[in-house]
């Protein structure tokens, strides 16, 4: 399979530190000692989790946020790799980053989605670390090009962790606020079956425009309040999303937390989830056997206290990948 992009870089080995505590006995390994740093363009074929890169935060500049994103995936490798490994032998691979160039968000979703769609195609799954959130569109780009080309009929669900619907015009102009409408459009465009759910909305962070564009396209929800009062009930609704669709791409916003464990975002949530909330979901979800591709966004170090963010985010990747 040819793969080549001019905004890919693969990852230097050496970003990946920690604490040894054997170099033999496996059961002793740490995430540091679990990766293998690869070029794309010699990936085979296997059933892997490929971690990739989305080093941008031109959309959350664009949307009025606090920018420092695009630090996020070299500052997520910085942090996790003395957690400890508890999946198999195999590890994970580090597949590099997608570095936009000259601002040029536009471009950068059209190589994310290239990059997502050669991981897929290799029959392995992409797991990618913004970044904004307008990491989302991109990666959406290659789920969907690798879904029409092997299964055009798929009925596709975003599963969505998410303080905000994300759902906010754009004018031509993609931001962090608009991945999930451009979704929507780029959907009807290519005749698409596409459901949207999102998980731990705020009503205090979601104008009353949003909630009727929400409604509009058919967008299911469970506001954080829902979750807090009766988490029960709000794990059903997604389980019975999930069951009217084929496969589900997971995205996770961190700023959907509590901002005790999540300060270093674009927006800190002041009545966020606890992470225990997103684990649960993750666990339906995983029990379905229908999630495709999966990324967590919004990992910004410059406001990071004492790594918290991205121990967060690296604690809602072994959920999702072992």
């Amino acid at each position: 399979m040819n793969f080549s992009s001019k905004l890919y870089h693969s990852t230097k080995p050496e970003i990946w530190t920690g604490r040894t505590d054997s170099k033999s006995d496996f059961d002793q390994f740490r995430y540091h000692q679990a990766v293998h740093c690869i070029d794309l363009k010699d990936i085979s074929t296997g059933n892997q989790t490929v971690l990739l890169g989305f080093a941008s935060d031109i959309g959350v500049q664009r949307n009025g946020g606090r920018v420092g994103a695009a630090k996020g995936p070299s500052h997520f490798r910085n942090s996790i790799g003395s957690l400890c490994w508890r999946g198999n032998e195999g590890g994970f691979i580090d597949g590099g980053n997608i570095i936009p160039e000259n601002e040029d968000l536009e471009t950068a979703h059209q190589e994310l989605g290239k990059t997502v769609h050669h991981i897929l195609e290799s029959n392995n799954k992409p797991f990618v670390i913004g970044g904004g959130h307008e990491t989302a569109f991109g990666h959406f780009l290659g789920v969907t090009s690798f879904l029409k080309q092997k299964n055009p009929k798929a009925k596709l669900g975003i599963l969505n962790i998410d303080a905000h619907f994300d759902l906010r015009p754009h004018n031509g102009i993609p931001h962090s606020g608009s991945p999930f409408l451009q979704a929507h459009e780029h959907a009807e465009k290519i005749d698409l079956d596409l459901k949207y759910f999102v998980y731990g909305i705020n009503q205090d962070n979601n104008t009353k425009s949003l909630f009727h564009k929400a409604d509009e396209l058919g967008t299911k929800f469970s506001l954080n309040t829902e979750i807090f009062n009766d988490e029960k009930n709000s794990l059903k609704k997604v389980q019975e999303f999930i069951e009217t669709r084929d496969f589900i791409y997971l995205t996770i916003c961190l700023d959907v937390f509590e901002a005790s464990i999540a300060p270093g975002v674009s927006a800190p949530a002041w009545n966020g989830l606890k992470l225990n909330h997103a684990l649960n979901l993750i666990q339906v979800l995983k029990e379905s056997g229908k999630m495709i591709s999966s990324d967590i966004c919004e990992l910004n170090p410059e406001y990071d206290l004492n790594g918290q963010t991205a121990k967060t985010a690296g604690s809602l990747f072994s959920a999702v990948i072992i």
